[in-house]
Order: structure tokens, then C-alpha cells, then sequence
């Protein structure tokens, strides 16, 4: 248990260079609501979980300070794999779908070490949900979190209160590297007061109610679409809705949180009209969207490209930057080609395309600076230590230079795509002032 507690030296330098690589795995990155983090109490830290690794990073990188965190045990059984996360403030923690076998027993230890780590005001993570899931759409709560709480409290609430903190996170693109992140803190539920207001209920009721409360507050964190026949087609009507949302809602700046208050409003309008007399005309614009989204997506055009103003002035401008971009895309794409190839082969290992961004992650956090190290040497002994010095210079950035110069190039695909299909850019049209039409 001490360990886990140990101003280590190396974990804090280690702790600064995965909060740098986390933040430039992501082309935007805003967070909000740190003002809602306790500071007289334990907490526990409850993020929605859609992106496997990147979601704890996303929570470590809050603030300055350790946390620890849980995960599943299967992947604590490497000897060597054992002793790096342990170093990172790791603990194992089982599963129903891993085997009954000693589950009760084993997780009541974890639990017990997760006390004493919130007893000495480390924040602790764990995600609710139990697994992730890659829609906008939160997963029935299980109850560990609450049954750490309330052990947490029988243990030591008489000292100080216990904190469970909602937390809400959305990528741009779940499977996309350099895309962007929004993390939203939530207000914290007071466990021990909670447990007091509700004494006269057991442990179970305690535990549902607390599951009740703490879904409601994430679901207000993120975009929750309910998952019925209908999610693919709010989906997309609330993306292609979200610009005349946004100025609805004078909104300026285009920030995410903008973005996505607008789409959430509008997922918020659709579930409301479908409630309503308006429902069989909401049901055709749904369809359409579904239908216009299934369309976009086969023909590779993005949500960015449809909701452009000025796409042949765009056009222009990206053509002009891809050719002035080429010559040192050119050298980043040779540099980086080992860490590039091997981070798209092993994403062929990963049915689940969850694991993609942090397959890379892992490979540009663990090679890039061997690299960087390997090539300078090699440049040095060639072209003296001027030779290394540019060399370095001009490899930092080259990884991810490589990506923002593939994205434009995608987008620059995406927009020709658009502007070529008059049919769907009707089609689009249609749906919007069909939604709008409603509305009135």
C-alpha cells in the first residue's frame, strides 16, 4: 500500500511527459468545471467510458496530482506488465466475464486497498460503466463504485466527507487520432451526506439510488441519444443541425464547448418533438438523415466538410498548403515510417476500433523519443553535432505533422467528394429546412 503513496521521482518526471503526450494526441483539447473538485474530502472520479486508455489519461491529466486507477486483471498477469502498472498507480480489479472463481474475495482486497488510498486523499478513478462502449449513449451503471463509497464511509466519513465526481468526456472522432476532447466535471454527489439523509434506508437501496443519481449527472456531461432505431438519425440531424443551432443559441467562437451544447440541444429538441403531434414528420426527417448519414460515411465525406460555407475558397486554400507542406511531409513520412507501420499493423490486431487511438498513443509515447535518440546519434556521427542539432530540430514535430498533413489531405478528398455530389448536398438541404419547418 506505501508504494502506491510514494512521492516517486521517476512517476512525477514520467507523469509530465504522458500528460505532454496525451495533449498532443489531440488537436483541440478544452477542459471545464475543475471548480467543481473537492478539496476538503476523497473523491472518486467517474468518467463515461468510450475510449479505453485515453479515457483514464483524459482524467489524470485534470491536475497536477497522482491518481489511481483500476483495471481489468486479465492484463496484470505478465510479471513485467504487472510491475509497470503498478508503477503507474494501477490496481486489478475482476470482472463477472473474466470467471466467478474467488471474485468476491479478490475484488474485496482491491477494495480494501482502494480505501486506505482514499483515506490518504489520493483521488481514485474508476469507470462506472464497467466497459466502454462506442456510442453517445451511457451504459447501465454498476455498482463497485458505489460499494468502494460506502465502505469508504463506514471506514472513515466521520473524519471527512467522500466525493464521487461525475465526469464527462467526447472525442471529436472516437477512432481517429488528432482529433479533439472535451472533459466536463461535473458537480460531486457528497456520499457522506448522502448516506445520512438516507439512514434509514439498507445498503442495496443506498446503492441504487446513489447509481440513479450519479447516471443523471453524466448523462448531463455528455451527448446521451437513446439507443433505439432511431440513434443513427439523431446522430446526424443534430451534426448537421449543430451550425444554425449554435447561432440559435448566439453562440460565438468556435470552441467544443459550443459545439457541443448546440448538438446536445438539438438531440434534447428531437426526443421532445418526437413526444409530440410532430412526431410522424420528425420520424421522416429522421429517416432521412439516417439515410444521408449511412450515404456521407460510404462516400468518405465529413461532417466538417458538409457544414462548410465557403468550400471551393477552402478548396484553394488547402490545395495551397498541401503543396507547401510536401517537401518536409516528405521527410516526415520516411523518419517515422517504422513507428507509422507498425502502429497501423498492430490496429489490425484490434477487432474492437476502440483500441486504435490508444494502440497509437502507446507506440508514439514508447518510440518516438527512441527514436529521436537512434537518428541523432546517427546524424551526428555523419554530419557532426551542427548535422544533429537540425536533424532534431526537424524530427520533433514530424510524427505529428505527418497526421495533420494526412487530415488535410482527407478533408481536401472529403470537400471535392461534396462538391461533386449535387444530389446529397439536396438532400441536405431538404433535411434542414424539413427541421426547421417543425420547429416553426
Amino acid at each position: 500500500m506505501a508504494k502506491i503513496q510514494d512521492k516517486n521521482m521517476g512517476y512525477y518526471l514520467l507523469k509530465k511527459y504522458v500528460d505532454f503526450m496525451f495533449k498532443t494526441a489531440y488537436r483541440k483539447v478544452e477542459y471545464y468545471g475543475k471548480e467543481n473538485i473537492p478539496q476538503d474530502g476523497a473523491i472518486i472520479y467517474a468518467p463515461n467510458h468510450t475510449n479505453t486508455l485515453m479515457d483514464a489519461l483524459a482524467v489524470l491529466v485534470i491536475d497536477k496530482y497522482v491518481k489511481v486507477f483500476v483495471a481489468r486483471a486479465d492484463i496484470f498477469k505478465n510479471p513485467i506488465i504487472l510491475k509497470i502498472l503498478t508503477f503507474l498507480k494501477m490496481l486489478p480489479i475482476n470482472r463477472k466475464r473474466d470467471g466467478m472463481e474467488n471474485l468476491a474475495e479478490q475484488n474485496e482486497e482491491i477494495n480494501n486497498i482502494v480505501v486506505d488510498v482514499l483515506h490518504d486523499k489520493v483521488p481514485f478513478c474508476i469507470m462506472p460503466e464497467g466497459t466502454h462502449g462506442t456510442k453517445h449513449s451511457l451504459l447501465p451503471l454498476q455498482k463497485g463504485i458505489f460499494r468502494i463509497a460506502l465502505q469508504a464511509n463506514d471506514a472513515f466519513g466521520d473524519e471527512f466527507p467522500i466525493y464521487i465526481v461525475p465526469v464527462g468526456i467526447e472525442y471529436g472522432h472516437l477512432f481517429r487520432y488528432r482529433s479533439s476532447l472535451l472533459l466536463q466535471i461535473g458537480k460531486p454527489i457528497n456520499v457522506t451526506q448522502f448516506i445520512e439523509q438516507h439512514a434509514e434506508l439498507n445498503s442495496p437501496q443506498q446503492i441504487n439510488l446513489l447509481r440513479d443519481e450519479l447516471s443523471e449527472r453524466i448523462k448531463k456531461l455528455i451527448l446521451q441519444i437513446p439507443k433505439d432505431e432511431n440513434y443513427d438519425g439523431t446522430l446526424e440531424l443534430s451534426l448537421l443541425y449543430g451550425k444554425e443551432q449554435k447561432k440559435k443559441l448566439n453562440f460565438k467562437g468556435n470552441t467544443l464547448i459550443n459545439k457541443y451544447l448546440s448538438v446536445k440541444e438539438t438531440i434534447k429538441n428531437i426526443v421532445v418533438f418526437l413526444q409530440s403531434t410532430s412526431k410522424e414528420e420528425v420520424q421522416k426527417i429522421l429517416d432521412m438523415a439516417a439515410d444521408f448519414s449511412r450515404q456521407r460515411h460510404a462516400l468518405g465525406i465529413g461532417i466538417e466538410t458538409v457544414l462548410k460555407s465557403h468550400i471551393k475558397l477552402d478548396i484553394i486554400r488547402k490545395i495551397f498548403f498541401l503543396l507547401l507542406g510536401l517537401p518536409y511531409f516528405v521527410f516526415a513520412t520516411v523518419v517515422t515510417s517504422p513507428i507509422s507501420l507498425l502502429s497501423v499493423w498492430l490496429c489490425t490486431k484490434f477487432k474492437d476500433k476502440a483500441f486504435h487511438n490508444t494502440v497509437k498513443y502507446l507506440i508514439s509515447f514508447v518510440l518516438l523519443p527512441i527514436f529521436l535518440l537512434l537518428l541523432w546519434i546517427v546524424f551526428t556521427i555523419i554530419f557532426s553535432w551542427r548535422g544533429g542539432i537540425i536533424f532534431t530540430i526537424l524530427f520533433i514535430p514530424s510524427f505529428f505533422f505527418l497526421h495533420e498533413y494526412l487530415r488535410l489531405f482527407r478533408l481536401f478528398i472529403s470537400d471535392i467528394k461534396w462538391l461533386m455530389n449535387k444530389n446529397l448536398y439536396r438532400k441536405f438541404t431538404e433535411i434542414i429546412k424539413g427541421w426547421e419547418k417543425i420547429q416553426k
